[in-house]
């Protein structure tokens, strides 16, 4: 299968798919590694294809048009990593992103995607794996995530239990 035909093979793939296709299923459908896979992704990203990462799979982004989101600073160690997702996750918010601004390299964005307590145990479980640092490491507990709910009140839940849990600096509009 030629590198064309195995993007649009992924990409048709992500199309029909009613769930996310993790790398593995990919490679396996096109018979390469999961190398190749993440390289398509990369490449289908850089055409402007909208596919997100998720911890349980690709899938392509889909606009949530009546959605709400929002910026939240938010401060704190590893220790509080689960309280703090779950707090979002469980007032109806989906995590996108975290971003930490860093001396050097300047912004710096970890893709999430986490929308249950699911998604945030697999996340969690992918990042002790991999013994992966956070990337709020590089900036002494500080980043942002962008939060998207249905509705105003979610999101004032959102912001309420961030506030309760005392990891919320201040909220970005």
């Amino acid at each position: 299968m030629e590198n064309q035909e195995r993007r649009e093979k992924i990409l048709e793939m992500l199309k029909e798919a009613t769930k996310p296709v993790t790398g593995t299923e990919m490679a396996q459908a096109c018979q390469v590694s999961r190398q190749i896979i993440v390289g398509d992704i990369a490449l289908l990203r850089a055409s402007g294809t909208p596919v997100m990462s998720t911890p349980r799979g690709y899938q392509l982004q889909k606009n949530q048009i009546d959605g709400v989101q929002e910026s939240f600073l938010c401060k704190h160690g590893p220790e509080q990593v689960e309280a703090e997702l779950n707090a979002i996750v469980d007032n109806g918010g989906l995590v996108h992103n975290v971003v930490v601004e860093h001396e050097v390299y300047g912004f710096l964005e970890g893709e999430l995607n986490l929308k249950s307590r699911r998604d945030v145990q697999l996340y969690l479980k992918k990042m002790r794996a991999a013994r992966a640092p956070l990337l709020s490491s590089m900036s002494a507990g500080v980043h942002t995530h962008l939060v998207e709910t249905s509705t105003p009140e979610e999101m004032e839940a959102v912001r309420k239990a961030l506030e309760q849990l005392g990891v919320l600096v201040e909220d970005k509009k």
